[in-house]
């Protein structure tokens, strides 16, 4: 069951520090509570944003009038030289962890702030 709370300050939760409120914020830790946040968004005919590490992120001071979904899913695991990772991994933890068991390739992406899913939202890299 999801915590659905209101008007959360979303400052402190981006790299630039700045911006109003959430109307309404949930962090979600499985698919599952994603699907049930989405369907709460749904619901209640309400704009979302999903938020991951905040980098390179500038809300309005006026915040947001929606639903603010910010990713905990933070797993990653290396087997048989596949790398497992869920979308609130920070990019530098995968870096790492390839390193660590000889993959290569990730290291282009060091410098480059934030987490999984939101590389692959804004292209990272590209």
């Amino acid at each position: 069951m999801i915590n659905v709370q209101k008007n959360i300050p979303l400052a402190p939760m981006t790299s630039f520090r700045v911006g109003g409120n959430a109307k309404f914020f949930v962090e979600i830790k499985s698919l599952e509570e994603l699907k049930e946040a989405v369907n709460f968004a749904k619901d209640k005919k309400l704009g979302l944003y999903v938020l991951g590490g905040g980098t390179n992120l500038l809300v309005s001071d006026k915040g947001f009038d929606g639903l603010i979904i910010k990713v905990k899913m933070n797993s990653a695991c290396v087997n048989d030289n596949v790398l497992e990772i869920e979308a609130g991994v920070p990019l530098i933890k995968i870096i790492n962890m390839a390193a660590q068991a000889g993959l290569s390739g990730l290291e282009l992406m060091a410098g480059i702030p934030g987490t999984v899913g939101g590389a692959v939202r804004g292209n990272a890299g590209a």
